[in-house]
């Protein structure tokens, strides 16, 4: 739903090609900090530290969106810089989602004299995190294997940057309300990999004699 907004989103990030070219950054340099950025941010989420790490979120997701406009703008496109973004983007939501993971694994509990969250919250966090890093991978792997088949599979309510906004969000509101953002983000997940098994079933289907 969101990718119809992309080149309004590149046009607000190509102003900052030409200061990135000047100082020597490659596209492959960029992806690499994105990620790393996101892996500090995941740290941060596992010590409760949840502001500090949207922040890195966001600015990790500038430059994912950076590297592919700087490959294309200086026509340093390649294959293994595809291969190493593609790669990085999954990476990036492990490490959030690994990072929540750990979090909900040591928060305190609610008690008398400081806030928490409810045992029973905790668990069904720690459900949602498995039950929602796996219908993300889920979905970015229909779309590479129909790609390598050349079928054609881009539908579905939940793809990349909308789990990144509802993952922020859940950073933003906090972890009771992260919770709950999980669950949402793997039923929404689930729906999205169906829409995509029917894409590819009938894109397949298109391609038989």
């Amino acid at each position: 739903m969101i990718e119809s907004l992309k080149p309004a989103y590149n046009n607000l990030l190509r102003p900052l090609i030409r200061p990135l070219v000047a100082v020597g950054l490659q596209p492959n340099h960029l992806t690499l900090a994105g990620l790393a950025l996101f892996g500090l941010a995941a740290w941060f989420i596992f010590k409760g530290l949840w502001m500090l790490a949207l922040v890195l979120g966001i600015v990790g997701s500038l430059l994912d969106g950076l590297d592919g406009l700087v490959a294309r703008e200086t026509n340093k496109k390649s294959v293994f810089g595809a291969i190493l973004d593609s790669s990085c983007d999954r990476l990036t939501e492990i490490f959030v989602i690994a990072g929540l993971l750990g979090y909900l694994l040591t928060a305190p509990l609610i008690s008398f004299s400081k806030p928490g969250i409810s045992l029973s919250l905790r668990a069904w966090g720690i459900v949602f995190c498995y039950a929602a890093i796996t219908m993300s991978l889920m979905v970015s792997y229909i779309k590479a294997r129909c790609e390598g088949a050349g079928v054609s599979c881009n539908r579905g309510i939940m793809q990349r940057p909308e789990r990144l906004i509802l993952l922020g969000t859940g950073l933003l509101m906090g972890p009771c309300v992260m919770i709950f953002i999980l669950g949402g983000f793997s039923v929404l997940g689930a729906i999205t990999v169906m829409e995509r098994f029917f894409e590819a079933y009938k894109g397949a289907k298109s391609k038989q004699p």
